[in-house]
C-alpha cells in the first residue's frame, strides 16, 4: 500500500473509531458448520420492533475455534433436546468480539416463550451474573445493533430490552443487564 493510501486509510479509520463505529465480522452459519433448519418457523415482517439482549448462560469462549465450537453446541442442544426448529438466537456474540449468524431474522426466534413476535434474538456466548463480557464482545454487539438498522433487520427507532423483561429468566444475567440499560435505545417497557 502507498503511502498516501495508507494514510487515507488510517484517516479512515481513525475517523469510523471516533464516530463509535467498530468493524462488524459476523461468522456465517456455513463457517460454524450449522445444522440446517428441521422444520417450519414462523416468519416475522422486518424490520423488527425491539431488540432483545440474552445471554445463553453456559460455558464462555474467547477464541474463534472455542466460539464456533459453542455455536454449534447451543444448536444441536436446542435442536435435539429441546426440539427447536433450529438455533434460537438470531445471532450470538462471543468473547472474542466475532458475531455468530444464527437463525434469518425474518424468522421469528424462540427464547421467550409467547413474548419472541417482533424481536431480534441476540445472545452472549457464556454466563454473565458475575462479570460482563469482554470489551470486544460488548463493542461487537454495539455494530450489530447499528448494523442491523442499517440492513433493515431493526427500525430506527427500535426498543432495547433484556431477556427478563419478557421471561421468567435471570438472562441476560445481573452484569450483562446493567450494562445494557446504558446503551441507546433502552427501554424499561
Amino acid at each position: 500500500m502507498s503511502f498516501g493510501w495508507s494514510v487515507l486509510f488510517g484517516f479512515l479509520m481513525a475517523l469510523a473509531a471516533a464516530n463509535g463505529q467498530t468493524e462488524l465480522s459476523i461468522v456465517s452459519r456455513a463457517d460454524w458448520r450449522a445444522r440446517p433448519p428441521n422444520g417450519e418457523m414462523t416468519m416475522m415482517t422486518l424490520p423488527l420492533s425491539r431488540a432483545v439482549i440474552a445471554h445463553t448462560a453456559g460455558r464462555g469462549c474467547i477464541d474463534d475455534q472455542s466460539c464456533a465450537a459453542q455455536v454449534s453446541s447451543i444448536q444441536t442442544y436446542q435442536m435435539m433436546r429441546m426440539k427447536y426448529s433450529d438455533i434460537s438466537y438470531h445471532y450470538l456474540i462471543g468473547g472474542n468480539g466475532l458475531v455468530y449468524e444464527g437463525r434469518s431474522p425474518s424468522q421469528q426466534g424462540a427464547i421467550a416463550a409467547g413474548n419472541n413476535a417482533g424481536s431480534l434474538a441476540i445472545a452472549f456466548i457464556g454466563n454473565f451474573d458475575e462479570q460482563p463480557p469482554t470489551d470486544a464482545a460488548l463493542a461487537a454487539a454495539q455494530s450489530l445493533l447499528d448494523h442491523a438498522v442499517r440492513q433493515g433487520q431493526l427500525a430506527e427507532n427500535y426498543q432495547l430490552l433484556g431477556h427478563r423483561q419478557l421471561s421468567a429468566t435471570k438472562s441476560p444475567g445481573d452484569a450483562l443487564y446493567v450494562v445494557v440499560q446504558s446503551w441507546p435505545h433502552w427501554s424499561s417497557i
